[in-house]
């Protein structure tokens, strides 16, 4: 066989394995993205949880705070409002369910997260 040959040879495998181990790479990043943040959580607060607890006990799990601020807030969802609604009903694959948060923890969570963020 001729050198030329087996370099060749030797090229395409090479891309062959980079390939796989690519692919690889990319399954398990998005086993790990979906499987992180479930679609829906059972999560149940403790009775008098304030806000600050059941982020701590659930949010960081996703949300890791950042210079002191739990998060950074999109303008139309800097509100009560915006917060309980995402909280209890999710969004899309990254942010879960959490039906179990109702009333005052719910409540409390929103104002934490508020008090606690930074706005665009």
């Amino acid at each position: 066989m001729s050198g030329r040959f087996l370099r060749k040879s030797n090229h395409l495998t090479n891309v062959v394995k980079m390939k796989f181990i690519l692919s690889m790479i990319l399954s398990g990043c998005l086993l790990f993205t979906l499987g992180g943040c479930a679609r829906k959580n059972d999560y149940m607060p403790p009775a008098g949880a304030t806000g600050e607890k059941i982020f701590k006990g659930v949010c960081v799990q996703c949300h890791t705070p950042v210079n002191g601020k739990v998060m950074i807030l999109r303008p139309e969802m800097a509100n009560k409002e915006a917060i309980v609604e995402r909280v209890i009903n999710g969004k899309g694959f990254g942010m879960p369910a959490f039906p179990n948060l109702t009333g005052d923890s719910v409540q409390n969570l929103a104002e934490y997260v508020l008090e606690n963020s930074v706005t665009q």
